[in-house]
């Protein structure tokens, strides 16, 4: 029996081996192959024990339906993307949980382009759970490719190198998939390293999980930050898709402030081109782009969602609250890596200091740090909200937003668990804890 809560908006995930296993793997593979119909697909696989173990199954199903193989071995999630989209395979599956907790396992699968293909797809779903017709034809072929070399010249290539000045900064891949690739991302690069849990492990190194939006997991990043001095620091999550920023004063940089930098760079490349971003957080990303002539663009959050904004509107940036950036260079898919390329480009040009580039950004601007209740169904409550702010903006594009000149909310069911999320921003922090603490007496 397949638990149906593995097929989520965005991939498959679940806990292995109960919901996600070698069986489950080789079906849903099948299922893949049967909406595709594709002739070669490229594979890889982050760090985890469930994807190793999960990985010969994938490619056996795919190889028993005639499919040819290009087996990429262990890697980060944004270079599957890179490998489907810069080869011109049919597509592609990578085996990952992304930052889900130690015994989580997954899949992402893509189409050509690197175009998303949602885990609850319909076709998906009804040829896993129903099975697949039978094949008689010619088995396919497996060859192992290294895709390491062109993925870091193509990434080192979105900016100008020549232009970098040697900076100190502090990486940790949180014992992720991004230490395979970092020594080569670095390589003849003017920078002094400070390295913290840099060597890939499939445990994880013994994190609860590897996420860095977790404040538990950057408590150590942010002491040797202190101790160090470095000029700035970053960390990614388990498979190397998110990064996130720490300041020369060994601050934690919330995500949208970083996004709004961003925006301001990718203007000099892309002038007055849109910019797609998910509605948590807005008003940094607003100012930024007014700031800069860039055309704003609310969607759903999502990578999946960000994806198909910048696709519908020819974006050239997109941006997620959760620190997923994209570009229109890879192909509307996210990329950990270039945004570090992209800051340390900023600071080497203008002098400034990490804190003072994101300062104008936080001027005036307070946020709070997401909240999340064990809701199943959050519709009742989200009716109850409406009725509360029935004098405010409203905006139900995810779940439920509520715009003020004060302060703005949003209120939604988590893509890929039984849970609720809130984020809130503010003009003050007077108005943030008031309206904050008004709303967690309402959700209860």
């Amino acid at each position: 029996m397949i638990d149906e809560k593995i097929f989520k908006a965005y991939d498959i995930r679940g806990t292995y081996p109960d919901q996600v296993n070698e069986e489950i793997a080789a079906r849903i593979t099948c299922a893949y192959v049967e909406k595709l119909k594709p002739k070669t697909v490229v594979i890889g696989r982050d760090l985890r024990e469930a994807s190793e173990k999960m990985f010969e199954s994938v490619v056996k199903s795919l190889v028993g339906r005639g499919i040819n193989v290009k087996d990429a071995g262990e890697m980060t999630n944004p270079m599957m993307g890179f490998a489907v989209f810069s080869y011109g395979y049919d597509g592609g599956i990578i085996l990952s949980a992304s930052h889900n907790p130690i015994g989580y396992g997954g899949m992402k699968m893509f189409t050509k382009n690197a175009v998303t293909i949602p885990g609850n797809d319909e076709e998906i779903k009804k040829f896993t759970l129903e099975g697949c017709p039978k094949y008689e034809g010619p088995q396919g072929e497996i060859e192992k490719i290294d895709i390491f070399g062109d993925y870091i010249k193509f990434v080192r290539e979105t900016i100008d190198l020549s232009k970098l000045v040697k900076q100190k900064i502090l990486f940790d891949p949180c014992y992720g998939s991004v230490g395979l690739i970092l020594d080569k991302l670095l390589q003849n690069l003017p920078v002094e390293r400070i390295d913290l849990h840099t060597k890939p492990d499939k445990t994880f190194g013994g994190l609860s999980e590897p996420n860095p939006l977790n404040p538990e997991i950057y408590k150590e990043a942010l002491g040797l930050a202190k101790n160090k001095k470095p000029d700035f620091g970053v960390l990614w999550d388990g498979d190397g898709d998110r990064i996130f920023f720490i300041d020369e004063n060994g601050k934690f940089i919330n995500a949208p402030y970083i996004t709004a930098v961003l925006v301001e760079a990718v203007s000099k490349k892309h002038p007055n081109a849109a910019v797609v971003s998910d509605v948590r957080i807005r008003w940094p990303i607003e100012r930024a782009c007014e700031k800069s002539g860039m055309k704003y663009n609310e969607a759903k959050s999502g990578y999946r969602f960000i994806k198909e904004g910048m696709m519908e509107k020819d974006g050239a940036f997109g941006a997620e609250m959760t620190a997923h950036y994209f570009f229109k260079e890879t192909k509307y898919m996210d990329n950990g890596l270039i945004p570090l390329l992209m800051i340390w480009e900023l600071i080497s040009a203008t002098g400034k200091k990490l804190s003072e580039l994101v300062a104008p950004y936080q001027k005036d601007h307070f946020m709070m740090d997401e909240v999340k209740f064990t809701i199943e169904n959050p519709g009742p409550i989200i009716v109850k909200l409406k009725k509360e702010y029935s004098d405010y903006q409203i905006n139900e594009l995810d779940g439920l937003t509520i715009e003020s000149p004060e302060f703005r909310f949003n209120f939604r069911a988590s893509n890929t668990e039984p849970a609720a999320k809130l984020n809130m921003e503010a003009k003050s922090s007077e108005i943030l804890e008031q309206e904050k603490s008004k709303l967690l007496s309402i959700i209860g």
